[in-house]
């Protein structure tokens, strides 16, 4: 089972809309995912509950319990966990990172992201963890994605080469409970989402 964690030392930078909208993508791709909600605001509960029990599974927990979650999630044969974590937390961020294969940072094109930036590769590197980059939330067309992408790449991780649009369908899906990929299969928003999660599936091969 592979475990990716969505994680950014930044509030509003898109993880939990990252999260559940790439398990879905990666769930009508044949895997077996659990979603893992650390986040004490629950974003990804609510969502989940607003599904009436329809997959992906969604987990409650506190980062001291994660080991275990994992654990369990292997027992049930699952193959994909995903983990989307709460802002603020350097220890409880630094126990995802040593037990994801692959960090997740998304990042909005904004001088307020950007600057959170360092102290999140910096909590990467103490703990021995692979991360990424996603520009998320980025307005359309918008000459600050390419100035965003130029300083994430200075700091030597992989950058997404595209780029998760703010699109209406990603709330209005999120409100009724499902993902883009549901709620308008054709459109941009799910082209988009499934783009991210084939990328993200080549780098934890």
């Amino acid at each position: 089972m592979r475990t990716i964690a969505f994680l950014s030392q930044k509030g509003g930078s898109g993880k939990t809309t990252l999260a559940v909208h790439t398990a879905v993508a990666a769930q009508e791709a044949k895997e077996r995912v659990v979603v893992i909600d650390s986040d004490p605001q629950r974003s990804a509960t609510t969502w989940s509950e607003a599904r009436k029990g329809a997959a992906p599974v969604v987990v409650t927990v506190s980062a001291l319990d994660l080991e275990k979650v994992l654990a369990a999630a292997r027992h049930d044969r699952m193959t994909l966990a995903i983990v989307d974590t709460a802002p603020h937390t350097a220890p409880d961020a630094a126990r995802v990172a040593r037990l994801a294969d692959l960090v997740v940072i998304p990042v909005r094109p904004s001088a307020f992201d950007i600057a959170a930036v360092g102290a999140t590769v910096t909590m990467l590197t103490a703990v021995s963890a692979r991360g990424c980059f996603v520009i998320s939330a980025a307005p359309p067309r918008s000459p600050e994605i390419v100035d965003t992408r130029r300083i994430l790449e200075d700091y030597g991780l992989p950058v997404y080469g595209g780029e998760i649009t703010d699109r209406r369908a990603f709330a209005r899906a999120v409100a009724s409970g499902r993902a883009v990929t549901e709620f308008d299969a054709e459109g941009k928003a799910a082209a988009e989402i499934r783009s991210l999660w084939k990328w993200i599936k080549g780098r934890t091969k």
